[in-house]
């Protein structure tokens, strides 16, 4: 019996936990981060303030989450990815999936992870990090890239440049193809280290 209650309750906490992070973002996403309360994130989600606090600390680590989204979106791509071709092609595959995981979830959604300050955004362990340091350094071994510089600084290089275009197609308001832009700056990059060229 205990096991059962155990296990109603962790499916509970997680379909709770379900409601809070998807009231936050439809929330957020429709009337801005600085415009949306915890009070409200709880009341969108029929729960208490104090059942926010249980599953997170605040109203920032609802964003932490949305980054969270995105390494698992990238886990699920990762074969597909990795199979699209040479160290050019994947770079290109893996950027067009972050331009595509963005324009899916859309304008707000974007500015609102643009906006907010976390250690999350910059943390190299995190799945899309780890998995373009992996191609750069591929493509280095195969002469796709350049040795003269430090994988590490080709990564961050790229990363650098696909953020600077999301940045850009907030400023613009998404008055432009965000695939089709993503892809042309990322060829540049590709380009520029590329030793052949």
């Amino acid at each position: 019996m205990n096991g059962k209650t155990a296990t109603s309750r962790s499916q509970r906490a997680i379909k709770t936990k379900g409601k809070l992070f998807k009231s936050a973002a439809k929330l957020i996403d429709k009337y801005g981060y600085d415009h949306v309360t915890i009070e409200d994130i709880s009341r969108e989600a029929g729960v208490s303030v104090g059942a926010f606090y249980h599953y997170y600390q605040s109203k920032s680590d609802v964003i932490v989450e949305f980054f969270m989204q995105i390494d698992l979106y990238f886990d699920e791509l990762r074969k597909e990815i990795f199979g699209s071709g040479d160290a050019a092609r994947q770079t290109l595959a893996l950027f067009r999936a972050y331009a595509q995981f963005h324009e899916d979830r859309g304008f707000d959604h974007t500015r609102t992870i643009l906006r907010v300050q976390t250690p999350f955004f910059n943390d190299r362990s995190r799945t899309l990090y780890t998995m373009l340091e992996e191609i750069v350094h591929g493509g280095q071994a195969a002469g796709v890239f350049t040795s003269e510089i430090d994988a590490e600084q080709i990564t961050g290089h790229f990363l650098i440049v696909a953020r600077g275009v999301l940045f850009d197609w907030v400023l613009e308001k998404s008055s432009y193809d965000l695939l089709e832009k993503m892809r042309t700056e990322i060829s540049l990059s590709i380009r520029t280290f590329n030793p052949v060229c």
